[in-house]
């Protein structure tokens, strides 16, 4: 008797673990997103006075947004929702989820009516946006002499199946400007909104893709998702382990891998660092970005030196050069397209209460060779500069038609840079740069050898 109730016992104890060690694998099973049905209104407005056509060209690129993102079932809607016709929608799905709800033929919210099958459509949906112009502003600037337009859009995500909680709210402020025409200044400021949309829309937590490794081979892995997805090369992908604090569950960063080739349902991704082996099923969070860096850096240019044109030749010396350097990192992985400002310090002049500062705009590629947290960048570009007039005691810029483009140049460097953080580069370079003068009343040609330094943020 006693042999068979320590059988029975030892049984259990055995189903019993077996039961945990279960518990715990579904535990720290890797989540994988899945697309979300969601319902977009029309763009809501309330006591601002904006043209049918800006109405329409906004509610088409918010529309773009949820296409381009590729992680959404969407459902769209002509209605146009107020700001107060918002707050009775979300305290109506709050209402019908209770029993005593009593459905009426219509509903009304602000200007937007719906009947009791389009708001059952709805109820169904999983996730609702409603997008509303909280403000909306187009004049003529008479001291710029140009039209100016501002407009500031507000999406909320509404949980349908939470009750009508709010997900969250994507706030997205975009300017346009235009010498002559007001339309412009319009179509300027709406053209400037998809890619802060996105990015705002991608910041929302209920809506970053969440995948795991398929297979690891050395410094890179395969993940589940691609183009089904949205997923595109240059994103990045926090590595995340889950542990149980407590009975509190705690996902801790382990690394930071960035999307170099992406398929139609397989990405490929380079592991920029990892404290831990990756083998299959490792979890990966998606990390939101703008999808451009921003670079200042300090150069200095040792050979023909920046001067007046006091002698033809120029004298030899060094040139101090500042500027901010703009690398595009989302849907670009080797080589990627970037624009950057910079001012030869040398050039500032003053004349009486006026300041003359020449800017150089250049436009080129580069290309990141990764290598873990270190990564070497050639990069080249060509560019032309302008020069910027400002009147100390009006504050205003002065007209500088004639002298636009003094110098027009080339540079070409190699970077090499070091990841401190997953947000943050420390890097050096070396190279050479010229530029050759096209207004020689004003300035000399300068360039030679250079070597810098700076700081690279992920956007």
């Amino acid at each position: 008797m006693n042999r068979f109730k320590h059988t029975v016992a030892a049984l259990l104890a055995t189903a019993l673990f077996a039961a945990s060690i279960a518990a715990q694998g579904a535990a720290q099973a890797p989540t994988v997103s899945e697309k979300k049905d969601v319902a977009i209104f029309a763009l809501g407005y309330y006591g601002w006075a904006i043209p049918l056509e800006t109405l329409g060209n906004i509610d088409i690129q918010i529309q773009k947004v949820f296409v381009d993102l590729g992680r959404f079932n969407i459902l769209g809607y002509t209605e146009r929702l107020s700001s107060g016709g918002l707050q009775q929608f979300i305290a109506t799905l709050k209402k019908a989820k209770e029993a005593n709800f009593v459905m009426p033929e219509k509903f009304q919210f602000g200007e937007a009516v719906l009947t009791e099958a389009e708001f059952n459509k709805l109820v169904g949906a999983f996730i609702i946006a409603t997008p509303i112009v909280s403000e909306f502003n187009s004049r003529y600037n008479s001291d710029k002499g140009q039209w100016e337009t501002d407009i500031k859009t507000n999406v909320t995500f509404i949980d349908v199946g939470a009750g009508g909680s709010v997900l969250g709210i994507a706030e997205v402020k975009s300017s346009g400007s235009d010498k002559s025409n007001q339309n412009k200044s319009i179509s300027s400021a709406i053209d400037g909104i998809p890619m802060q949309l996105q990015y705002e829309v991608r910041k929302v937590e209920a809506f970053q893709i969440s995948t795991r490794v398929l297979a690891a081979s050395g410094s890179e892995i395969k993940l589940q998702l691609g183009r089904n997805m949205g997923i595109q090369k240059g994103d990045e992908y926090s590595i995340i382990v889950s542990e149980s604090v407590e009975g509190f569950k705690n996902d801790a960063e382990k690394g930071l891998v960035a999307i170099k080739d992406v398929g139609s349902e397989v990405s490929t991704g380079q592991v920029l660092y990892s404290s831990i082996k990756l083998t299959k099923d490792v979890q990966l969070h998606e990390i939101p970005r703008l999808g451009v860096d921003a670079e200042p850096f300090l150069h200095i240019v040792n050979g023909q030196k920046l001067d007046l044109p006091l002698d033809p030749k120029g004298d030899t010396g060094s040139n101090i050069i500042v500027g901010l350097r703009f690398p595009l990192s989302r849907g670009y992985y080797g080589v990627r397209p970037f624009g950057s400002i910079q001012i030869p310090v040398n050039g500032v002049r003053s004349f009486f209460t006026a300041v003359m500062v020449p800017i150089d705009v250049v436009f080129g590629a580069e290309y990141r060779l990764n290598l873990g947290r270190l990564s070497l960048t050639p990069y080249g570009g060509v560019g032309a500069s302008y020069i910027y007039v400002t009147e100390a005691l009006s504050g205003k810029a002065a007209d500088t038609k004639d002298t636009y483009i003094p110098h027009i140049g080339a540079q070409g460097y190699l970077n090499a840079s070091f990841l401190v953080t997953r947000d943050m580069r420390i890097f050096v370079e070396g190279g050479a740069e010229y530029w050759l003068s096209l207004a020689s009343i004003l300035y000399t040609n300068y360039g030679g050898y250079g070597f810098g330094a700076g700081v690279s943020f992920k956007l």
